[in-house]
């Protein structure tokens, strides 16, 4: 391969030739940035120089400026599928019994509104819904017989219109439903429910009858004959499918599962025995 020569000075170093200095000229002369003379690895071009004309140059950064992103919207905490109910025929005159039971979690109060075992009205009956509503309270009622269900309405005097439904209790050793039951309930602008379970459904009702299963079902769980009251309340979850529904009578089906269900049988609150249930908020006006 040929060298170019260069010419020697003595006493100095080496010379460029007369072209390259001719040209060094012309570079100089037309005003070439000396930023836009790259030499790899040593020099790095001015974008302000090198833009074109009426783009704004943008100066190079070491790395990309990270996009800031949006944090995701929280979900609002949805209220739960059910609630827990009590229920009791027990005397309470007590104002701040209810606002404890409400501070423990409750939310539906259901009484019976007739003394036990007769149709006579109970005396007590509204002073006790006053209360229980005056603490945030839902409310419902019921009777221990079925057949005294007008009496047991009646009771409710002018909080007839607050009820939640009332409660046709088909219940060993009481007589069987019939349906002029339930529209008598209805027709006083009250929502019947049954309050039954799959064994008692079976024994008085017998095994196969459907035909109730228009009606909501407050379920109930099978007792033990002379099971005491168990002081305290439970610490399970509030849960409509605790313990697992039972078929029976055409609820517990699919699209028809109980809209209650009565879980645990004379616990003790704050001196009163009560009956501890779970309910569909969905069910609740």
């Amino acid at each position: 391969m040929r060298r170019l020569s260069v010419t020697r000075h003595p006493g100095k170093g080496p010379v460029a030739p007369p072209i390259f200095g001719a040209a060094l000229l012309v570079i100089l002369a037309v005003g070439l940035p000396l930023a836009a003379i790259q030499v790899a690895g040593a020099i790095r071009p001015d974008p302000a120089a090198s833009a074109p004309s009426g783009i704004p140059a943008v100066s190079p950064t070491a790395a990309p400026t990270p996009v800031p992103t949006v944090p995701a919207q929280s979900s609002r905490a949805q209220p739960s599928p059910a609630i827990r109910a009590l229920d009791s025929d027990n005397p309470i005159s007590d104002p701040a019994w209810f606002v404890q039971a409400y501070e423990a979690g409750f939310r539906l109060y259901i009484l019976s509104s007739t003394e036990f075992g007769t149709c006579t009205p109970l005396a007590r009956t509204q002073a006790q819904l006053a209360m229980a509503i005056d603490a945030g309270l839902a409310i419902a009622a019921y009777t221990r017989d079925q057949r005294c269900w007008r009496e047991g309405i009646a009771a409710t005097g002018s909080f007839r219109i607050r009820l939640q439904f009332f409660a046709l209790d088909i219940e060993t050793g009481g007589p069987p439903l019939t349906r002029a039951m339930i529209t008598g309930v209805q027709s006083t602008g009250v929502r019947p429910v049954v309050y039954t379970g799959a064994r008692m459904w079976d024994d008085i009702m017998g095994a196969g009858t459907t035909e109730f299963s228009d009606v909501a079902l407050w379920d109930a769980v099978p007792v033990q004959p002379g099971s005491t009251a168990v002081a305290g309340l439970p610490d399970d979850p509030v849960d409509l499918l605790s313990p697992a529904p039972i078929p029976f009578g055409g609820w517990n089906a699919s699209g028809n599962l109980r809209v209650g269900v009565q879980q645990h049988f004379e616990r003790v609150f704050n001196g009163v025995n009560i009956d501890v249930n779970t309910f569909a908020r969905s069910f609740l006006y």
